[in-house]
Parts: structure tokens; sequence; C-alpha cells
């Protein structure tokens, strides 16, 4: 294996594709400074697979795309092509470590590996026009003996490296041409390979111990939904032993009760009786309120001439004592006298008497005794006189007056007498017709209590009527209630257990549950119910999907597992054999140059 040519396109100061051609075992490139020779030797390097930019005098990988001048516009990419000439077949002794994708190209006679940069930076390698990875290339060198560094490529100035190189690098440079650079490169990569091997142990591992608890829970979930499962087939068969049994005793109940008859026909009567009593009490009621009103209204007429009589009774009275009083006065031998006095004559007496007063208080005031006692004399005088000679007036109509107030009330008397008279006539004739009433209410009273008689009858009847109707109410409302809760059940019992129940009729009672007693019955269902609630698990087919899902991702991870497992197992053996066939080679090789 040898160069062959290089091809140079917009690398560097190489703007149009220029070849050179590796002719001899030896070659040199000369020219003036500036000319690009050292751009060779720095293409050979990049096409060997160099990723280190200050090695070939850059920054970045842009600076290695032509830039352009003043007759040449700038490129957006550069590529450098090497043809190794591969007719000596050299790289056959080591096909058997070659990796599947760079094994196919060895037999090749010729090699032509590029490699394409472009202005971002990012590279492309072809190996005879098919692309190929940077491992590849690393990997055909390393069996050619060559490499982008150490002592394949020597700078200008550096004649001397391998005088100056320390033993470990000459040791790498006396294996790279031995050709067992490729020995390393496997080393590196089966450790590298391990290494990833031991990280995915670790998080297959990891994974595992992250879905072991869901794992667990959900298998805890399909065992819950198992034995919702087998209690939902117990309930099942609860569900129609009693169906089939509390249905049958529904029936009998209700036909029975129409034997016994129901309480809408019971109630027909019981409407007719009510009838019946409202006639009679409509019509006793009628009789005694028409005779109870009228003798209501005759009593109330006969107090109120009464009240009259009274008040007549009493005027006669005041009258007769009046008259008797009259008579009394006119009968007296003396008839009081009234006394009567002029006005002129007492106007008279009174202007003397008080200027008589006046003229004794005068004379007191002077203590005359004398003429104070001429001033009394003197009035005294004065009043005898004015006395007498009102004293000797008589009234002599007075006994007229008297007889015609006598006359007045005598004619009352007789009047109010009359009256008197005609008002006991009145009350005579309404106590009778009370007394009428009275044997008439009597004897209405006498077919009243037989009436009586009657109604307390159908009230009786009525009574045990309505008990009856409360008691075929109350044994109607427990089969309708036993029907709702029948209804209820069933309804429920095909959410729970499925609509295959509706077809109880259908199916056959277990023999254990038709001897059980309903109360029994029913304290299992209820259990049974709430074990079903209990072990309720909302979308259990996504439960059980999931849970599927988990076991085969747990399976999938053991399986995973086991192969890592292998393949690191390999890995160890292949490392093994590497490094004694790496020593073998190396010991052989050394022998073979010291010779």
């Amino acid at each position: 294996m040898r160069l062959s040519h290089i091809t140079l396109h917009g690398f560097k100061s190489f703007a149009k594709k220029t070849t050179l051609d590796v002719t001899h075992q030896v070659t040199g490139v000369v020219g003036p400074n500036g000319s690009g020779k050292s751009n060779v030797a720095e293409a050979i390097r990049f096409v060997l697979g160099e990723q280190s930019m200050k090695s070939m005098r850059g920054k970045q990988g842009a600076d290695l795309i032509f830039k352009g001048s003043h007759m040449l516009p700038g490129m957006s990419r550069a590529s450098v092509t090497m043809v190794i000439d591969n007719r000596d077949k050299h790289t056959n002794v080591a096909t058997h470590h070659a990796s599947d994708e760079l094994a196919p190209y060895l037999v090749y006679d010729e090699l032509v590996l590029s490699r394409v940069i472009y202005a971002d930076g990012t590279s492309d390698y072809t190996l005879n026009d098919a692309k190929v990875r940077l491992k590849d290339v690393q990997e055909l060198l390393a069996f050619a003996g060559i490499g982008g560094s150490a002592h394949t490529i020597i700078n200008q100035g550096e004649a001397d490296r391998i005088l100056l190189a320390s033993p470990k690098e000459r040791k790498e440079a006396l294996e790279d041409a031995l050709g067992l650079r490729v020995y390393h490169i496997r080393l590196n990569e089966s450790r590298r390979k391990l290494e990833k091997v031991k990280i995915h142990v670790h998080e297959v591992e990891l994974l595992r111990k992250e879905i072991a608890p869901h794992l667990l829970h959900l298998k805890r979930q399909v065992e819950k939904l198992e034995s919702k499962e087998q209690e939902r087939i117990l309930l099942g068969n609860l569900l129609v032993a009693y169906f089939n049994r509390e249905e049958h005793d529904i029936a009998l109940r209700v036909e029975k009760i129409r034997e016994a008859g129901s309480s809408v026909s019971l109630s027909l009567i019981t409407d007719s009786i009510k009838k019946e009593l409202a006639i009679y009490q409509s019509s006793n009621r009628d009789v005694h309120t028409v005779s109870r009103n009228e003798k209501q209204t005759l009593q109330a007429e006969l107090r109120s001439l009464l009240e009259r009589k009274e008040q007549i009774t009493k005027t006669i009275g005041r009258l007769e004592a009046e008259k008797g009083y009259l008579v009394r006065e006119l009968n007296q031998d003396d008839v009081r006298k009234d006394v009567v006095i002029p006005r002129d004559a007492f106007v008279e007496a009174g202007t003397t008497f008080t200027s008589g007063i006046n003229s004794l208080k005068k004379a007191l005031d002077i203590w005359d005794a004398t003429l104070a006692k001429t001033h009394t004399e003197s009035l005294s005088s004065h009043a005898d006189a004015f006395f007498a000679q009102a004293g000797s007036q008589t009234d002599e109509d007075k006994k007229e007056k008297l007889r015609s107030s006598i006359a007045r009330a005598n004619d009352e008397i007789q009047e109010h007498e009359q009256k008197e008279r005609g008002l006991k006539s009145d009350i005579e004739a309404l106590q009778e017709k009370i007394d009428t009433l009275d044997s008439v209410a009597q004897n209405t009273l006498i077919s009243l209590h037989e009436e009586e008689k009657k109604k307390m009858l159908l009230e009786s009847k009525l009574r045990e009527l309505e008990s009856t109707i409360a008691l075929r109410k109350q044994e109607e409302a427990e089969v309708a209630m036993r029907k709702e809760r029948f209804d209820a059940l069933l309804s429920e019992g095909a959410v729970i257990v499925g609509r295959e129940i509706l077809g109880y009729k259908e199916t056959a009672v277990h023999d254990v549950y038709k001897t059980l007693p309903m109360t029994d019955l029913m304290r299992a269902i209820e259990r049974s119910k709430i074990k079903i609630e209990e072990a309720g698990i909302p979308n259990a087919a996504e439960v059980r999907e999931e849970y599927r899902l988990t076991v085969e991702r747990e399976q999938y991870l053991s399986k995973e597992l086991a192969d890592i497992k292998e393949t690191e197992g390999k890995l160890l053996a292949l490392i093994d054999d590497l490094s004694v066939q790496l020593k073998e080679r190396f010991a052989s090789g050394v022998e073979h140059v010291s010779k």
C-alpha cells in the first residue's frame, strides 16, 4: 500500500483543482517561500483525519477554504483526495481484525480517500465514493501503518523529533510502523464500548428499578381486578337468586291484596258511606237549625215584650206615687204659702238697708253709741215692715194647679194600664208558641236519636273500612317499595355485573341460594357490592393494557440486560485477546527490527 497521487481543490492557496503525482518511493516538494509547500503537507494531514486546526495553522474550519483573490472568487468548500495503491493487498493480513464497515473496501486495488470541509466547519469523508466515518478512516490508516501525526508527517524543523522523543513516544512510533496501531484502536474502541455497556447496564438496571414499583402496583391492581371479577360472578349468582325469588314473592303478595280487595275498591265503599252520613247530618242539622232559629226569634221577641211591660209597670208605679203626693198636698189644712217679693220692693229695701248699714258703720267708727242705736232701730223697723208686706200675699192658684196635675196623672195611669194589658196578651201568645216549639223539638229529638244510632253504625263501619284501607295501603306501599327496590337493584346489577343479568328468568338458581333466607341473601348481596366498590378501579381496560405493556417492558429490559451482560463478557474476552495479540506482535516486530 502506497500513496499514488493527491488532489487539492479549494484548500488554502489551491483555488483550482490541483493533482500531485507521487511516482517514487521518495518524493520532495520544492519551491520558493510562500509557494504552498506547507499547504501540501497540511492537505495530507487534513485528508488523513487531522482534527486540530492549530496543527494546520488555522483557528476554524473556514480558514482552510480558499478566501479568494483579485482574480478568483472565494469558495464555500475545500476538498482533498488521496489515492492509495493497494495492489499488494498489504491490509489483507489484518482483514479479519477490520470492522464490518471497513473490511469490504480492503479488497480493492485502489483506495480513494476524500475529505470535504464546509464553511460552517463540518466535514464529510468518503472512501471509494462511499460515505464513511472518521473512525473508519483512522482504522484504515492504522492498517496501513500511517497516521496524521507522530512520525508519519514531519514538519519543517522537526527532523530531530524522533531523537528527542520519549520512550513512550518511540514505542508508539514503532507500533505505528509495525501496523499495531489498529490493535490500540480496537482496544480503545472495545474499552469505550465496554464503558458504554456498563453505563447501559446501569441505565437498564435503573429503568428496571424505576418501573418495579409501578409494575408491582399494576400487578396489585390487576389482582384486584381479578378478585373483582370473581366477586362480580358471585354477585351475579346472588342477584339471579334474589330476582327470581323476590319476583315470585311480590306476585303472591299482589294476588293476595287483589283477592282481599284493593284500597281503591274499599275507598269507593267508604265514599258511599261518607255521602250517606253527609245526607243524615245535613237533614238533621237543617231541622235542628230551623227549630232552634225560630225558637230563638220568639224568645227574643218575648224578652222585648217583657222589657216593655216592665218599663210600663215602672211608669205606672211612678205616676201612682206622684198622684199620691199631689193628693196629700191638696188635702193639707194649711197650704204652704209661697212668699212673693216684687222686684221693685226688693230693690228699694236693699237700697234702704245699704244706706242704713253705711250710717251704722260711720257711727261705730266714731264710737257714737246714741247714733248707732238710732240707725239700728231704723234698720229693724224697715225689715219688719218689708217682711210683713211680703207675708200678707197668699197664692190662691196653688190648689188649682194641684188638681190639674192629679187629673193628668190619672189619664197617664189609665193609658199605661191599657198598654200593660195588651203586652200581657202578646206575652201569653208568644209563650204558647214557644211551648208548641218545645213539643215539636222533643219529637224531633226522638227522631234524631234514632237517626244518630244509624249514623253511629255507619261511622263504625266507616272506621273499620278506613282502618282496613290504611292497612291495605301500607301493604300496597310495601309491595310498591319492594318493586321499586327490585327495579333499582336490577338496573344497578346491569351496571355492575353486566346486561346479561337482565335475563335472570332464564338463569338457573344455585341450590345453595334456594333456601337461604332473603335477609341473609340481601346481606350477602350488599357485602358483595361493597367489595366490588372497594376494589373499584377506574379504566380497568387501560390498567390491564398498561400492566401488559409494563410486563413486556420488564421482560424486554431483562432480556436486554442479559444481552448486554453477554456483550460485556464478549468485550472483556476481546480486550484480553487483543492485548495478548498486541503484546505478541510487538515482541515479534521488535525482534524483527533488531535483526
